[in-house]
């Protein structure tokens, strides 16, 4: 996943060109670690970007499932130890008022389809996934693996990013994303069908 740590710190770059600050919202989970190296290593003004996550596990922070500590792990280290981390579990009200449209969006999906931590038995939540929904940070009951109660961007404030990145790795995941084009069951098809943000999808293309 080198070329997608390459194009989101040119996406980057472009940002604090133009306004002098930038913002990349992140997800959890081991999709994005690869990235993330790649990251570390890109001499761009890390003082200029804040980070914050798409979702989190409601854990403490030092926890070993707590999103906030795999950013830190593997993210803010290197050239981007420079950049302000905001934690959307310790203080979603900070990551509310981050200027937007955030510059980049960088999300993973699950086998069952979720994304972020918006989930099957959600997808008749309104105010999770209506695109016309006010932009919104939800907690929910325990869910998902491992499981916690979780913190998440709803969809509509998902989509108010300039640039939105799904990784997607491995056969099974590739066919739950093709299922995705017609079956709306599965979360992440409210992803693919919206109409408000174009999505760059990424494959890893293991066959």
């Amino acid at each position: 996943m080198t070329d997608v740590g390459v194009a989101i710190a040119e996406y980057l770059s472009q940002a604090i060109a133009e306004k002098g600050l930038a913002s990349l919202v992140v997800s959890g989970g081991s999709s994005p670690v690869p990235t993330f190296k790649t990251l570390t290593t890109m001499p761009i003004d890390w003082a200029q970007v804040t980070i914050t996550l798409v979702d989190d596990r409601d854990v403490p922070a030092d926890h070993a499932d707590s999103n906030d500590l795999l950013v830190h792990t593997h993210l803010l280290q290197g050239q981007a130890a420079q950049a302000h981390y905001v934690s959307l579990a310790r203080d979603p009200d900070a990551v509310a008022n981050i200027a937007r449209p955030f510059d980049v969006m960088l999300l993973g999906m699950g086998t069952d389809g979720h994304f972020a931590s918006l989930f099957p038995d959600m997808i008749s939540d309104v105010t999770a996934f209506d695109t016309d929904a006010a932009p919104a940070i939800l907690r929910t009951g325990i869910k998902g693996s491992p499981a916690h109660p979780r913190i998440s961007m709803n969809l509509a404030m998902i989509l108010q990013a300039r640039h939105i990145m799904l990784l997607i790795q491995g056969d099974a995941k590739r066919a739950v994303l093709a299922e995705a084009q017609h079956d709306r069951s599965l979360p992440v098809s409210a992803l693919l069908h919206q109409t408000i943000s174009n999505i760059d999808i990424i494959t890893d293309q293991v066959s």
